[in-house]
């Protein structure tokens, strides 16, 4: 009886939350429609107000909205946000149009920081790409490992093909770990924002960066986001800098 119980307290548990989510997602969806909407009729603050409610507080975002959110900050000749909301989109659905665009916008501004990077498309390939790349290493993985077991089986030698194995993952952790699957840009929010040699404000100033700059970002210690400029590493304020993420 305390087992029924039990099953029935999950299964009631389980339709609760998938009703919560739906109706969550519900409310996204008609944040979204409403915004575009307003967009489409010119309303551009109000429907700006809609679109950056929907990412910042309910951490969703559509492909289209991202692109209308940065058409709207151009138009403002907030280049910043812009690009904020253009590499966000570039981050996770890397096409060559919203490339140039971003290129075109960094021209224009003679901003610091966007040159082409092919480990920045391969990232977005993987983002995008992620659950199918990951399952299909996976299988991979598990096709090897019970061909070792039959080879094992049999009698055969298993050393070589078990290198091998070792081998291929060691080189996939070391592309998608080292070269930072989770290496993060961010672009400048300010003008005149300083670039640390030390996590602190008594460090030596590496550079000052303009609005609108992008930095890669490494790491984060306490208020400070450790970022690569230029072939050396520096420290800038988290505060100061919109997270591309």
């Amino acid at each position: 009886m305390q087992t029924s119980r039990f099953f029935l307290f999950v299964l009631f548990s389980s339709v609760v939350i998938l009703g919560v989510n739906t109706a969550t997602a519900q409310d996204y969806f008609a944040k979204v429609r409403t915004a575009d909407s307003l967009f489409k009729q010119r309303k551009y603050t109000e429907s700006f107000k809609l679109f950056d409610d929907v990412l910042t507080k309910d951490k969703y975002f559509t492909y289209r909205m991202l692109l209308q959110m940065a058409y709207i900050k151009e138009g403002m000749d907030d280049y910043a946000s812009a690009l904020y909301y253009l590499n966000t989109y570039y981050a996770y659905n890397p096409e060559q149009k919203v490339l140039d665009k971003i290129s075109e916008l960094a021209a224009k501004n003679k901003l610091s920081g966007y040159e082409t990077n092919d480990v920045e498309y391969l990232m977005a390939l993987y983002r995008q790409n992620q659950v199918v790349i990951i399952a299909f290493v996976f299988s991979v993985f598990i096709l090897f490992l019970a061909y070792l077991v039959y080879r094992k089986f049999k009698g055969k030698d298993i050393l070589y093909p078990s290198i091998a194995l070792s081998f291929a993952l060691a080189i996939f952790f070391l592309l998608f770990n080292y070269y930072g699957i989770d290496l993060k840009k961010g672009i400048v929010k300010n003008d005149k924002v300083f670039l640390m040699n030390f996590p602190s404000a008594g460090g030596e100033l590496v550079n000052t960066l303009q609005r609108g700059d992008c930095v890669m970002i490494t790491d984060q210690t306490d208020v400070w986001y450790k970022v690569k400029w230029k072939d050396q590493e520096a420290y800038i304020r988290a505060s100061s800098v919109y997270l591309v993420q």
